[in-house]
């Protein structure tokens, strides 16, 4: 018991230390797309914290956020049909929904960069793999564009790319080398905050845990702060300080690793750690979750995964729940299993 008390005690005291270096604060976050069919509510009211040094992953089904939530924070959504309808995203005190073009463009690749999904259709088929890379240092660094190039070599060779083929051109490259060029792009001038939208998805498996590992030694060598977004669990397990779960373009529970995997309290986060093969238990069949996801335009009034919901009561059907906190410094899920006024009606039926 002794034991479990001192690494609770060590656990608060990071979390606590992690919060004193808050470097993106994303508050109450709102975002429509406005199609012909309806008003697609992707984000709704989403608020989270991203830490010095630290990664959060946020996990969740095709559809359900993850990358508007990325772009709305290099306000790089395309308007019409996208919309920031309301929040507050901060970096480092400043409100990045309020800031003028030409303080977007210095933001973009210099502070916070960021690396799509495909690789094959983030790079200029036309220019150099290393012209591509000095754009970048060239444009936020005051150096010589020949200084910018050797920079850029530098990179390359830095992400397992001989510098000399800095003189070739993307489709020279294959697609686990594209995104190692991706990569070098978006690390080049030593960004504080990375955002990784599914960085290995449209990558051969056998290539995805060596681009995945590069990602966090480099990562982790310049000292920057990642957001890591994926559907894949294991991922999360092996690169992630905290986890944010995303359904529906909500949170629906968010923790440390820790609290996500070896504690997890939403029935929806349940239901993805249980699909996940397990090497310890013989199982015939993996769990899974029935149903889909409820259209975005037409977002259930209560609580948006009960239709899917096996532990639902009748409440869930009208109220919608607040993201609540549940026994640490960070560890929250939105599911009235947790509402003070359940607890306390549970409390009193026991006694």
């Amino acid at each position: 018991m002794t034991h479990a008390s001192n690494d609770n005690t060590t656990l608060k005291i990071n979390i606590m230390n992690d919060h004193n270096q808050e470097i993106l604060k994303i508050k109450n976050l709102f975002v429509h797309y406005e199609t012909e069919y309806g008003t697609v509510e992707a984000l709704n009211d989403v608020s989270l914290s991203i830490f010095k040094g630290k990664t959060l992953g946020i996990v969740g089904e095709t559809g359900a956020g993850k990358t508007t939530l990325a772009k709305s924070i290099l306000r790089i959504i395309k308007s019409p049909p996208g919309r920031i309808v309301s929040g507050s995203i901060l970096f480092e005190g400043t409100e990045i929904l309020t800031m003028s073009d030409k303080e977007l463009r210095a933001l973009r690749g210099s502070q916070i960069s960021m690396i799509f999904q495909d690789p094959m259709t983030s790079l200029n088929p036309v220019m150099t793999v290393g012209d591509q890379i000095a754009e970048v240092i060239y444009t936020h660094e005051k150096i010589s564009k020949k200084d910018a190039f050797k920079k850029a070599l530098d990179m390359l060779n830095m992400v397992g790319i001989r510098p000399e083929r800095g003189k070739d051109y993307p489709h020279q490259f294959s697609g686990g080398m594209k995104q190692r060029v991706i990569i070098a792009i978006a690390l080049a001038n030593s960004s504080k905050i990375l955002i990784a939208d599914e960085p290995t998805s449209a990558l051969d498996v056998t290539i995805q845990a060596q681009v995945l590992s590069m990602i966090v030694d480099l990562k982790d060598k310049i000292k920057t702060s990642m957001i890591l977004i994926t559907h894949d669990l294991g991922v999360v397990a092996q690169t992630c300080d905290y986890v944010a779960i995303i359904y529906a373009g909500r949170i629906v529970e968010y923790g440390t690793v820790y609290n996500i995997f070896k504690d997890p309290k939403h029935p929806y986060t349940k239901g993805l750690i249980g699909s996940i093969p397990s090497l310890v238990y013989d199982v015939e069949r993996l769990q899974s979750i029935k149903g889909l996801m409820p259209d975005p335009t037409k977002l259930p009034k209560g609580c948006s995964f009960c239709p899917r919901c096996d532990m639902a009561f009748d409440e869930c059907q009208t109220i919608l729940p607040d993201l609540y906190n549940i026994d640490d410094e960070v560890h929250s899920a939105r599911c009235l299993l947790f509402s003070p006024e359940r607890i306390e009606n549970d409390r009193r039926r026991n006694e």
